[in-house]
């Protein structure tokens, strides 16, 4: 089987057999021009990339550097609030992201203010994923 390097198709990778994979319809992907901060626990502030398309249920992204696939990260894109995302793959400088619920499309095209910034996560689970005190 090809591998997929492209951004189009790495919703279809995967290791189980066709035959017990449930019937999923795949979220329609909008092709786009947009940025994103891409927020890690092991980092401070944001990592700025390009999208290149979008859907309710995920992201491909450029200039993927040393993200690791099965990491989890804060996606911030437009004017929805960071949104938590699992990276799901990584290759060729892409990475594909797919957000834990699913995010509005139109409120990620939309700009946000002139001015806002985002501050990195500080609080809630995020902040403490690798925490050597957490249970």
């Amino acid at each position: 089987m090809e591998i997929p390097t492209d951004c189009e198709h790495f919703h279809t990778m995967t290791t189980e057999p066709i035959d017990r994979l449930p019937s999923l319809a795949r979220a329609t992907r909008t092709s786009v021009m947009l940025s994103a901060e891409v927020f890690r626990v092991d980092r401070d502030g944001a990592s700025q990339h390009r999208v290149t398309n979008i859907s309710e249920t995920g992201v491909c992204i450029t200039q993927a550097g040393d993200l690791v696939a099965g990491t989890v990260v804060v996606v911030a894109i437009g004017s929805i609030a960071p949104t938590p995302a699992n990276v799901a793959w990584v290759r060729s400088g892409l990475a594909g992201l797919a957000f834990q619920k699913p995010i509005d499309v139109p409120a990620a095209r939309r700009r946000r203010a002139n001015g806002v910034a985002l501050p990195a996560p500080a609080a809630g689970w995020l902040a403490e994923l690798n925490s050597p005190y957490k249970d």
